[in-house]
């Protein structure tokens, strides 16, 4: 029995099985370095503006990082960097993010068991 899904995360993980094993390799490699960038960009901004010395500040400045024009801006540059280099799609770089959000044991079970079946090959969730 499978572990049920949203409907979101379902059709992600249809669409990811469905990528060859250098596709689905590299959209996971395009999505770490996109949280990684992402990560960084926030902290710099927290860290310009205070630091967030408890943790409802740091939320606070948190928020107010990703609610930013230049944030939109970043985002909308490291995408295009990103989908380019990698050579993958914005869908299938959506698509890893949405796995990543779950990133579960029964998650990447699912992942694999659909990749098996359609012959795409397992890959490791922790790349």
């Amino acid at each position: 029995m499978t572990t049920p899904f949203d409907e979101a995360t379902a059709a992600a993980i249809a669409a990811f099985a469905q990528l060859d094993l250098y596709t689905a390799v590299q959209s996971m490699r395009a999505e770490a370095d996109y949280d990684r960038e992402l990560d960084q960009w926030v902290s710099r901004y927290i860290d310009e503006h205070g630091g967030g010395a408890d943790d409802a500040e740091y939320d606070a400045l948190h928020a107010q990082a990703q609610a930013t024009p230049e944030y939109a801006q970043f985002v909308e540059a490291v995408r295009r960097e990103l989908t380019e280099y990698f050579e993958v799609t914005g869908d299938q770089l959506d698509a890893m993010v949405l796995l990543r959000d779950d990133d579960s044991d029964e998650l990447w079970a699912e992942v694999n068991r659909q990749r098996n079946a359609l012959g795409t090959g397992e890959v490791r969730g922790d790349l």
